[in-house]
């Protein structure tokens, strides 16, 4: 269902509902400062990206999704592409 929406600043806008949507995040920069969106695919092969304004929206990554927690020697943390996707060595496996 799309429907139409005036926000409380007066603006319109045309709504229709994320649930289920499936995509990809992406990084992008606009002035030197990193933007986050999510990329939608179309059948056609054409793409839609939205702005990331939500502040809390959950995400899950597929198990087919080459990525990776890190956290470095100082504690900082990471999600990132996999090792093997980086080309970096791995020096010890732990279980």
């Amino acid at each position: 269902m799309n429907r139409i929406i005036k926000t409380s600043g007066g603006n319109t806008l045309r709504e229709k509902s994320a649930a289920g949507a499936k995509g990809i995040l992406i990084r992008s920069f606009e002035d030197d400062k990193p933007m986050y969106g999510f990329r939608i695919y179309n059948d056609d092969g054409t793409f839609d990206d939205y702005k990331l304004s939500h502040c809390d929206l959950a995400v899950r990554i597929d198990e087919d999704e080459l990525a990776s927690f890190y956290e470095d020697e100082n504690g900082d943390k990471y999600l990132d592409e996999t090792p093997e996707t980086m080309g970096w060595e791995i020096v010890e496996s732990e279980n």
